[in-house]
């Protein structure tokens, strides 16, 4: 299956989800089982498949042929090239392309002077005014074709401003010339974007070194990479210098989803040479680049983006075919896309599963009880009175035990949110932003490389002491979950099971990373971090957000397993206060006389047949919503790539 069908295939599926997760959540009404916990979690999966994207992020030296290769692999259809890919007309800056459903197509430019300022791309996207607007006829490839001629400009500025930009280091005279623009974002309404694709187009060695947001951010949450080399040279100094500096580090996070493009095979042909000869080639250069960068052969796609480009547009299919594009587009279609939709499962489906699964637990809790009831109330006919007034008394005692141990869950829900106010105050983003402002300070004394990683290495090291203390709270608060459910346990039959536990590793392991991004990128940038300008700015920034946002989302997660730790206990008490209710009722109804008792017994029959049926459905949904299952190997790499 193409990439194109791929894509339609992968949407239909989170169409399906979203049907299946509306259709439960009706069902939970329905089934008088909907909490303000459950609802807000099927709310925020529904948000996420609604959100989710792929994003494909392109890098490569000049002159490999990158963009050529996104207009062979996106935009053939369009009958041109529609961004600028001829030689000597390279991309200047960052570019995204993705569809944006709320405004007519567009393309947005941030000038390269905003590089002075301390604001991140990021923020510069949420205010449009900050960027020169350029509409887009989708009418016609060719005015498209000419708006994108601006990703091609430059000026010339003095060695100075550019020094000033973060653009050059060296101390050089006379004027230099760079981009005109600093990132550019694209938006239409091509089938592949509408389907939630985005393509990241960066321009070179450079630009990695100089925008810390794009090589710390940007580029690591990609689903997929393609690296882009010249079939004719192989691995290059340069190529070498963007693969240690910036690739290698995305290529940890995701091993199974970056592919070395070996591009311009075509020039590796002429008269002379067989097909055969011609074949061996470049399987010969295919060998060298897989020994030189450490990856596997089946990683490397040998093919002619041109060729591809022309062959889709002219519908040749011998072009076509000699082009190899073939590979890399199975490549992306079978293994990211069925990467991102095992994500997707792991981040989504999970939970809804889960949830089916205790809504479950609770319907056939609840035909066990009317069958049993029902049971009873037959045996009420031989039954004297005396007896049936025993049973009623025994009843009531149950109910007075049952309302003590509600007591003793009030109670003890208070002691493990008092605990849970103690965790959050640990990862307070006040104590966050002090650490990040101290090292910040350290920093600020010397704007060297070594000061600088100095200054990240004591934020680092505050913030594990953070998470230390996280878990040493985290412990005592699930001993206390333990003791509670085993109570219930023991003395009710309750047993309920708890929802997933807050897990302090995923956040020690994000910190880790990020620190040794980081570490990486002040050794290494292009552009020496050796002085107070504002690409060092920038980089603290950067590193200092993105340490922020990962205890953000620690206390959005904490007050996630708050608000779920005693969902599944509750809910089972709740439906013990609803049997123990419609059991001294049925005793009551008991005296009423033999009519009663019939019209009981008549009341719970239908009963069991509206929980059958729930239940049935509840299994159709089941049976709908999950995916194939993964086996461990492969949710240990999910996991990994989620963290």
């Amino acid at each position: 299956m193409n990439l194109d069908a791929q894509l339609r295939s992968y949407d239909l599926w989170k169409q399906s989800m979203t049907e299946s997760i509306q259709a439960y959540q009706h069902w939970l009404d329905k089934a008088s089982l909907t909490d303000t916990e459950t609802e807000l979690m099927l709310i925020k999966n529904l948000r996420l498949i609604e959100k989710d994207t792929i994003t494909i992020a392109f890098a490569a030296e000049f002159s490999r042929g990158k963009t050529e290769l996104i207009n062979a692999l996106f935009f053939s259809s369009a009958g041109i090239r529609l961004l600028p890919s001829s030689p000597g007309r390279t991309t200047m800056c960052p570019t995204e392309l993705f569809y944006d459903p709320q405004e007519a197509p567009y393309l947005r430019l941030l000038d390269i002077e905003t590089r002075v300022s301390d604001i991140s791309i990021e923020d510069y996207k949420k205010d449009p005014k900050h960027w020169a607007h350029f509409a887009l006829d989708c009418d016609s490839p060719e005015k498209m074709q000419d708006s994108f001629l601006q990703l091609l400009k430059t000026k010339t500025v003095p060695a100075r401003r550019a020094k000033e930009l973060g653009l050059v280091s060296e101390d050089i005279e006379g004027d230099v010339t760079i981009p005109m623009w600093r990132h550019a974002l694209v938006s239409f309404p091509h089938p592949l974007l509408e389907k939630g694709l985005t393509v990241l187009d960066t321009p070179g060695l450079n630009a990695l070194g100089s925008e810390p947001e794009l090589t710390l951010s940007m580029l690591p949450n990609a689903q997929a990479m393609i690296f882009v080399l010249a079939a004719d040279t192989g691995v290059t100094q340069s190529d070498m210098a963007m693969w240690k500096q910036h690739l290698q580090g995305y290529r940890r996070k995701h091993p199974h989803s970056l592919a070395v493009v070996l591009n311009k095979i075509d020039t590796m042909n002429d008269e002379l040479m067989s097909d055969k000869e011609w074949a061996e080639s470049i399987h010969k250069q295919t060998l060298e680049t897989a020994r030189l960068l450490n990856l596997d052969e089946q990683a490397i796609f040998p093919l002619s983006a041109k060729q591809a480009l022309i062959g889709n547009i002219k519908k040749n299919e011998q072009m076509i075919s000699s082009s190899r594009l073939t590979g890399l587009e199975n490549f992306l279609s079978d293994r990211i896309l069925s990467s991102q939709k095992e994500i997707l499962q792991h981040k989504v489906i999970d939970d809804v599963v889960e949830s089916m699964r205790i809504a479950d637990n609770a319907i056939t809790s609840r035909l066990q009880h009317v069958v049993s009831l029902t049971s009873e109330l037959n045996g009420f006919y031989s039954k004297s009175e005396a007896a049936t007034a025993e049973l009623l008394l025994e009843t009531r005692k149950e109910q007075t035990v049952y309302k003590q141990n509600l007591t003793h869950l009030q109670t003890s829900q208070h002691i493990f949110y008092t605990q849970i106010a103690d965790l959050l105050e640990v990862v307070n983003t006040r104590r966050v932003s002090y650490l990040i402002e101290e090292g910040r300070e350290q920093m600020s004394k010397s704007w060297t490389s070594v000061g600088i990683r100095q200054g990240m290495q004591t934020s680092f090291k505050g913030l594990h002491e953070l998470l230390k203390e996280t878990l040493s709270t985290t412990q005592a608060s699930i001993k206390l979950l333990d003791a509670i459910y085993k109570r219930f346990k023991d003395e009710h039959n309750l047993d309920a099971e708890q929802a997933e536990r807050f897990d302090v590793t995923g956040y020690q392991l994000r910190l880790n990373k990020l620190l040794r991004d980081g570490l990486e990128f002040s050794s290494s940038s292009a552009v020496a971090l050796t002085e107070q300008n504002a690409l060092t700015k920038r980089f603290v920034d950067t590193i200092g957000s993105q340490a922020m946002s990962i205890f953000e989302q620690a206390q959005t997660d904490i007050n996630r397993w708050k608000s779920m730790a005693f969902a599944s206990l509750i809910r089972e008490v709740s439906e013990q206060k609803k049997m123990m209710d419609s059991k001294l009722e049925s005793l009551r109804d008991v005296s009423a006389g033999k009519n009663k008792l019939d019209e009981k017994i008549a009341n719970n029959k239908v009963l069991e047949a509206e929980l059958l049926e729930r239940l049935e459905q509840l299994q159709q949904m089941m049976e709908k919503i999950k995916v194939p299952t993964m086996t461990l190997g492969e949710r240990k790499c999910v996991s990994e790539e989620v963290i």
